[in-house]
């Protein structure tokens, strides 16, 4: 479908090897300039900075609780790509004193020319799907940092509600967590687009008398919060992924690859001050 855009929404990446030293003497400076303070946590991290100013957050993590005891500690970062330059001069000091910079996960959105009750969207590996005030989840909310917990909701709708912003034409938001297994370098991150292919299927309905009458009913009734996918029987989601085909469907794969670059062009230009658009080679020598 055309006019389908990509762009990476919040992301989350760690640094390694941050001598103590450093960060004692950069929490100070960064919460008293912003008027925050720093909490210490029981689970997971052990201090942690919340910085919101309403349009920009940072949130700053610093020591995992489990670790050995040693001056050099990971810390990680959560913020939306428009904060980064935002806090650019702050990141690029923890930059600096890093041994290295690796992503760990982010949301991918595709922002769909379309109404949210004409974008349809399945789990391909049986995740369970939840409703909540309009908006789908796939899987529950403990799972939102696991990879491929995806929420499709009403783009234009909610630019409405919370930010009094008025766009022309439907836009439907579907946004998936990708979080490789093994953390990548921030820099290599273009040679490494996410697969959603086969975790979901995603479809613009354009015309529903294609589909066989008892298909066609439930994909009508999916819509419209009558019934949930993990109520019906494999057979019957096997059909309706089959006869999807009949209407606009959208290829996750495609267009990610498509607009990978672009979207992660800020993250690695400002977090690890490089992009590496191929594997580096050794060299070997004679």
């Amino acid at each position: 479908m055309k006019g389908v855009t990509v762009s990476i929404d919040l992301i989350v990446i760690d640094f390694t090897g941050v001598h103590w030293d450093f960060f004692n003497e950069f929490y100070k400076r960064i919460c008293d300039y912003y008027g925050v303070g720093i909490m210490v946590g029981e689970r997971g991290f052990q201090y942690r900075i919340r910085i919101n100013t309403g349009e920009h957050f940072l949130h700053l993590s610093y020591k995992l609780i489990y670790t050995p005891r040693t001056q050099k500690n990971t810390l990680r970062i959560e913020a939306y790509p428009k904060s980064l330059v935002y806090f650019r001069q702050w990141l690029e000091q923890i930059r600096d004193f890093a041994k290295q910079v690796l992503f760990v996960r982010c949301d991918v959105a595709y922002d769909i020319p379309a109404h949210v009750q004409d974008v349809f969207t399945m789990s391909k590996t049986g995740r369970k799907l939840r409703l909540f005030k309009g908006t789908r989840y796939y899987n529950g909310k403990h799972q939102r940092q696991e990879d491929g917990y995806c929420r499709v909701y009403d783009k234009k709708r909610e630019l409405l509600e919370r930010r009094r912003q008025t766009i022309k034409g439907e836009r439907t938001r579907m946004e998936i967590v990708y979080a490789p297994k093994e953390k990548l370098q921030l820099a290599t991150l273009v040679q490494h687009p996410p697969q959603f292919n086969s975790k979901y299927l995603c479809a613009v309905l354009t015309d529903l008398s294609k589909f066989a009458p008892k298909v066609g009913r439930f994909v009508q009734e999916i819509q419209q919060g009558m019934l949930l996918p993990q109520e019906m029987t494999f057979y019957y989601r096997q059909k309706i992924q089959e006869q999807m085909n009949t209407q606009g469907m959208i290829d996750l794969n495609l267009l990610v690859a498509e607009q990978w670059q672009e979207a992660i062009t800020l993250p690695c230009a400002v977090l690890a001050g490089k992009i590496i658009h191929q594997p580096e080679q050794s060299v070997h020598s004679d």
